[in-house]
């Protein structure tokens, strides 16, 4: 198992902090590590009153284009995953949440970034409207399991998070 030797802050941003560090390896020798911490997420496959599943569409600096997406968001400060996800359905879907269900969390690049991703199921209760952050536009998109399982195949939805979930969803 590798040991930190020490670890210098590099970079400390609004959603993430990174560090370089410096670590000994099982046979002695040592090696950098660049470690990106992220206070993770929570993600949920939102069920609506027709029995499809709620989801968002919206633009991602970081690929260049407009993702198709379960419902996500950051956890804040002092949260917890329930908090955090029951918040952001109703930011981002303009839903409350009953039938609440946890799977479990995913590491999504676990080579490089501290940040777990925790997946939730539930089923839409409340309309509430939403409220977006102040920079996010968002679309809302309505797709049954079977037409999401087939858009992953098309390659249509590739975001790791809504395929973890989908492969949940249909295997238990």
């Amino acid at each position: 198992m590798e040991k930190q030797l020490n670890s210098k802050e590099i970079y400390d941003g609004k959603v993430i902090r990174v560090s370089l560090d410096d670590v000994s390896l099982d046979d002695g020798r040592e090696a950098k590590r660049e470690v990106v911490h992220h206070r993770g997420g929570c993600c949920i496959a939102l069920k609506g009153y027709d029995g499809k599943y709620l989801l968002t569409k919206q633009y991602r600096y970081a690929q260049g284009e407009e993702m198709i997406e379960f419902c996500a968001g950051k956890i804040e400060e002092g949260e917890d995953v329930k908090e955090t996800i029951l918040r952001e359905s109703v930011e981002e879907l303009g839903y409350t949440v009953k039938n609440l269900k946890y799977y479990g969390f995913i590491a999504p690049s676990c080579g490089y970034t501290t940040e777990r991703i925790h997946l939730f199921q539930g089923e839409a209760d409340l309309k509430v409207g939403t409220h977006f952050d102040e920079d996010e536009n968002i679309t809302t998109l309505y797709y049954s399991l079977e037409e999401l399982e087939e858009m992953i195949r098309q390659g249509i939805i590739y975001d790791a998070k809504t395929i973890a979930l989908v492969y949940r969803l249909t295997r238990g």
